[in-house]
């Protein structure tokens, strides 16, 4: 008797689980920073691998994807590293799964001098696998934002943000990029984003635009107290003083992949102003080894721990954050609304831990134009009201100066 409640059990699940699936128009899963071969992104890929539906299911990966710093260009390390990007798509192009992967600061040479050469070098291996689901986004060392149309709902707008951070030659006025400078890129967003306001876009980049994590400046007690376990995780040396030293430095001085870094704050202010706009907008973005989910200017997505994690807390905004490896699967549902589900690995098992629903929102309709609101053939506005809003005092200071 037990079994056939066992049997009966099961098969519940199972059709619950394929009715859930048939309320979905599209899923995305989200990895970052997935650039190291370990159990747990073995592990994470197996599961997002099983999560996949046939024919509507698209994976994206969000940069770092090499570690510690990209290809290696020397020959007889150069073939390792790139296995560590193949074992990232070969699972999931085997279940026809398309794949993306978009850059991120340690695919640039961890920022450093050979960043172009070794970006070259990953998208040169890509594209040498002759598969057009299988693809670097933006590529050829480009700023992007590259545009993919997934569904008629739902488009992917994909942009280099380490391209704006990076200090070296990016070689960009002498490539073929359809966007050469960073007004170029701004432009080309706003183009993207104003005609498809009517669908959902995912923006996705390498860089978060809010973090609670370190590179939004937070440090936990562990890392104050016992910095070394950093570099490994069984080193509980205590160096109260020294261990708080590099934290007060970075804030102080912050680096170029840290938030409050000016051409990173440059890089969210001018994007955020364009993002916002769009009602139905979410960006996804890795860098930080956490799960997070934010709610500022834009619904933030932050999914970086692929292959490690490190501490996070809520702040401003925070729906959710977890210091825990995992990946991220965004649904696209057939009344165009989103569901999120964040997924963890502990104690070598997968789990859902936090499932969060957005709904569609219709973008505004601008007014119809009346030809009858117009009765002559020329008016005159103010261009702006409070111009001859002063006191008495600035009057006769500054005059009338064409006030009315």
């Amino acid at each position: 008797m037990k079994k056939i409640y066992l049997l009966l059990y099961c098969l519940t699940g199972y059709f619950f689980h394929l009715a859930a699936q048939e309320d979905v128009q599209y899923r995305v899963i989200l990895i970052g920073d997935a650039g190291e071969i370990n159990a747990t992104r073995q592990a994470i890929l197996k599961d997002a691998i099983s999560k996949s539906i046939p024919g509507k299911t698209i994976a994206l990966f969000l940069g770092d994807n090499i570690y510690p710093k990209g290809v290696e260009l020397a020959a007889d390390k150069k073939d390792g590293t790139l296995k560590i990007l193949q074992s990232q798509f070969e699972g999931l192009r085997k279940n026809g799964v398309p794949v993306y992967f978009i850059p991120g600061n340690h695919d640039w040479d961890k920022s450093g001098p050979k960043g172009y050469e070794k970006i070259m070098a990953a998208n040169s291996f890509i594209t040498s696998q002759n598969d057009s689901l299988l693809q670097m986004i933006p590529a050829d060392a480009c700023p992007g934002p590259y545009e993919l149309q997934v569904s008629d709902n739902l488009v992917i707008v994909a942009m280099d943000s380490e391209w704006w951070l990076y200090p070296y030659d990016k070689n960009t006025s002498n490539s073929e990029c359809d966007c050469k400078t960073k007004r170029d890129v701004l432009g080309r967003l706003n183009d993207i984003v104003q005609r498809n306001l009517s669908k959902t876009i995912i923006f996705a980049t390498h860089h978060p635009f809010v973090t609670y994590g370190s590179h939004g400046g937070y440090y936990s007690f562990r890392e104050h107290l016992f910095p070394l376990t950093d570099l490994n995780k069984n080193l509980y040396i205590p160096l109260p003083v020294i261990g708080s030293l590099y934290p007060i430095l970075r804030k102080t001085f912050p680096p170029a992949e840290d938030l409050e870094n000016v051409l990173y704050r440059d890089m969210r202010k001018a994007v955020n102003d364009i993002l916002k706009t769009h009602p139905n907008i979410i960006h996804a973005a890795g860098h930080e080894h956490t799960l997070q989910l934010i709610q500022g200017d834009v619904l933030q997505i932050v999914s970086g721990s692929g292959c490690k994690n490190t501490p996070v807390k809520k702040g401003k905004g925070s729906l959710y954050a977890a210091d825990s490896s995992g990946y991220v699967i965004t649904d696209v549902l057939k009344d165009n609304s989103l569901r999120l589900h964040y997924y963890t690995y502990d104690d070598q098992n997968i789990k859902e831990s936090f499932v969060y629903n957005r709904p569609y929102t219709s973008p505004a309709v601008a007014a119809e134009f009346k030809e009858s609101d117009i009765k002559g053939d020329s008016i005159r506005i103010k261009l702006i009201t409070e111009f001859d809003q002063v006191g008495k005092w600035h009057r006769s200071m500054f005059g009338e100066n064409y006030r009315k």
